[in-house]
């Protein structure tokens, strides 16, 4: 960096959100965005999954209770990120679902329902822009043990290329530039063992700064799995 500033000091900062993060996506996307000098919002149902990274990082984290599902809690965690920090220069939302929650729901809810939560989310966050900019990263992700059926996980994609591309139009004059990383099944690891993992973070990082992809928007990455990262099935 110029002066002789590092990477920590030149994002001391800067705010980064995470939304739907308790999931190893989540985890290894909150240490790495610490560890460049972030400020960190976790949110979801059980943030309690941060617990480590909080006993290190301190008042640098924040985790979040939030009911995704519902427009008065988002808007409560707006309020609450906005509260502490009055800024947020990084939104992530990460579509990820659990098997015992994908499996009553058909192709079609499930996408529904990715959709529902990314405009959800995106909205909230945008309507507090005052002239800033927002960049946005939304991510599609499964690990080895909420494998989908082949017509979930298409519909999953597309709904999720759809979406981005759709809400980059509608906000490219008010500040948001909007991506979107798929991954395919990465193993349930740490960033340390999986290099799906360690791709999708160096991905987010990509799309989430402007110093490095200028005014990208509308785009989807796509991830897939390296040999050494396949699950075992015997």
């Amino acid at each position: 960096m110029e002066g002789g500033q590092t990477a920590a000091g030149f994002h001391a900062s800067k705010v980064c959100v995470l939304v739907g993060a308790s999931n190893p996506v989540g985890f290894c996307l909150a240490q790495s965005f610490l560890e460049t000098g972030y400020r960190v919002a976790v949110g979801d149902l059980d943030p309690s999954d941060f617990s480590s990274l909080t006993a290190v990082s301190g008042t640098n984290l924040f985790p979040v209770k939030v009911n995704l599902n519902r427009d008065v809690y988002v808007n409560s965690m707006v309020d609450q990120v906005y509260l502490r920090w009055s800024r947020v220069d990084i939104l992530v939302n990460i579509a990820f679902r659990r098997r015992e929650l994908a499996d009553p729901l058909s192709a079609t809810d499930l996408g529904l329902d990715a959709v529902s939560n990314l405009i959800r989310v995106t909205s909230a966050f945008g309507s507090r822009l005052q002239g800033e900019e927002l960049a946005v990263v939304n991510i599609a992700w499964f690990d080895e043990k909420t494998l989908l059926e082949a017509d979930r996980e298409a519909v999953l994609q597309a709904a999720l290329r759809t979406t981005t591309s759709a809400m980059a139009k509608k906000y490219f004059n008010l500040g948001l530039r909007i991506n979107a990383v798929h991954a395919r099944n990465a193993r349930s690891t740490s960033c340390i063992q999986s290099e799906t993992l360690r791709t999708l973070v160096q991905a987010v990082q990509f799309l989430a700064s402007s110093e490095m992809s200028g005014k990208l928007t509308g785009n989807v990455l796509d991830i897939d799995l390296k040999p050494e990262d396949i699950p075992f099935r015997g």
